[in-house]
């Protein structure tokens, strides 16, 4: 299962690289890999490199053509409304569970990540902000206490830590998208689940026509 935290994987790092440079356009859609190349490139033996790649087979970014190699695929408009509605749902529905539990444990822990990410974009630490932004929509998920919606909340981390990075990149400020995350607490904490979902769609919805609007200008 993908890792939130630190311990990660070279491959995973390399992947998060090559991810990153397909979403941003700069490895543009069928453009084929070489690995010999990439390694060298990359200053890394072939293994990591084709574990990395094989993760970016299973989330739909590249296609293997029989004798030929791997080759890039685009993220469509398509497939990130579709990331973003099951965003939408799961963590829409996170919220509302939170909220009805209204539970001091799980608010302290919220505060502790908003208060990181709201340091980080004050300091203009981009990469800090991504990794607070990620956790605190992962502690969401879950401290929901459903099982199920937390894994399958885990099993896009890979391909959300890129989308973050082009979500941060579109808001106005960082600063900005910190104070949404205050919001966003602030409707779990209200007690109101009706509220607490509504806000948490709100926000996702707002990120993915950002997103969409860059991809569909590229």
């Amino acid at each position: 299962m993908p890792t939130i935290g630190p311990t990660r994987s070279l491959a995973d790092e390399v992947a998060d690289s090559l991810r990153d440079t397909i979403l941003s356009g700069r490895l543009p859609p069928g453009e084929r890999l070489n690995e010999v190349r990439l390694a060298t490139e990359l200053g890394i033996s072939r293994g990591p490199l084709r574990e990395a790649l094989q993760h970016l087979r299973g989330e739909g970014l590249l296609e293997v053509v029989r004798r030929r190699g791997s080759f890039v695929v685009a993220l469509s408009i398509d497939d990130v409304v579709d990331i973003y509605e099951l965003r939408a749902a799961i963590e829409g529905r996170a919220a509302r569970i939170l909220a009805l539990r209204r539970g001091p444990g799980e608010f302290r822990e919220l505060h502790t990540l908003v208060g990181r990410l709201d340091r980080a974009a004050a300091g203009g630490r981009a990469d800090e902000v991504r990794v607070h932004d990620l956790a605190f929509h992962e502690a969401i998920c879950r401290l929901s206490g459903n099982r199920r919606l937390h894994q399958v909340f885990v099993s896009n981390v890979p391909i959300l830590r890129s989308l973050l990075k082009l979500d941060e990149i579109l808001y106005a400020s960082q600063p900005l998208l910190a104070r949404e995350h205050d919001v966003l607490l602030e409707a779990i904490e209200s007690g109101d689940p009706d509220r607490a979902e509504a806000e948490v769609v709100r926000h996702l919805e707002n990120a993915r026509d950002l997103v969409s609007a860059y991809l569909s200008r590229r």
